[in-house]
């Protein structure tokens, strides 16, 4: 008996502690609101120390699961048609795409020297705790570690990358068959967030709560009577 009730407290425990791990990682913003800015910076982002010189377009959307993408020709300045994004969140992770490489001229393809990029707000979801960017697809010249967030920020610095339609010196071009797109133009971001401080409070109080009972439950003397 006293073999089954440890096992059982050892599993619970097991589990509960999964549950908060679980809680910790998952980050869903199906159904958030959303802004993204397109902005131009003095030095770097504001994540990387740097400051805003200007904000020159704006969307705000509600991310959904079940829209894709949730946001179609970004503007890198409102009224620009030549260097478009497609802005996609899925679960925890957000795609970026460069669509404008896909016209296939010269007019549609980009190189970034200054500090520009996306700027995300999203203040009704958790804290973002960690990013993992995949750049297998990126375009040439993105640097991850320029990717940089707050609890409620992540601004993706896109300094340095470039999309062209054809090869030309050290500058390679934009198209790779291997990709789903068919060129090197997606940047995605995995999100993570912590939980609410009310939701590991209220686990964390199960586990003691818990823990307290299992104890008195072994530190009270048990009595059996016997048939005389």
């Amino acid at each position: 008996m006293l073999g089954t009730r440890f096992l059982s407290c050892r599993w619970f425990f097991a589990i509960a502690l999964t549950m908060l791990c679980a809680v910790s990682a998952e980050a869903s913003f199906d159904g958030q609101s959303v802004t993204v800015h397109w902005e131009m910076w003095n030095g770097s982002s504001p994540g990387e120390g740097g400051s805003l010189i200007a904000a020159t377009d704006t969307n705000v959307f509600v991310a959904s699961d079940s829209a894709s993408p949730d946001v179609v020709d970004f503007h890198d300045s409102s009224g620009t048609t030549n260097e478009l994004w497609d802005i996609d969140f899925q679960n925890d992770t957000i795609t970026l795409t460069y669509t404008s490489i896909e016209y296939q001229d010269s007019d549609h393809q980009y190189m970034y020297m200054m500090p520009v990029g996306f700027h995300f707000l999203m203040e009704d979801s958790d804290d973002l705790a960690s990013v993992v960017v995949d750049e297998t697809y990126a375009p040439h010249g993105f640097d991850a570690s320029l990717v940089s967030f707050s609890e409620t920020d992540l601004w993706v610095n896109l300094q340095g990358s470039m999309c062209h339609m054809h090869s030309s010196g050290m500058m390679p071009g934009c198209m790779n068959a291997a990709s789903p797109t068919g060129f090197d133009n997606q940047i995605v971001l995995n999100l993570q967030t912590a939980p609410e401080p009310s939701t590991a409070l209220l686990l964390g109080s199960g586990l003691s709560g818990f823990s307290f009972w299992h104890g008195r439950r072994r530190a009270t003397p048990r009595f059996q009577s016997r048939a005389q």
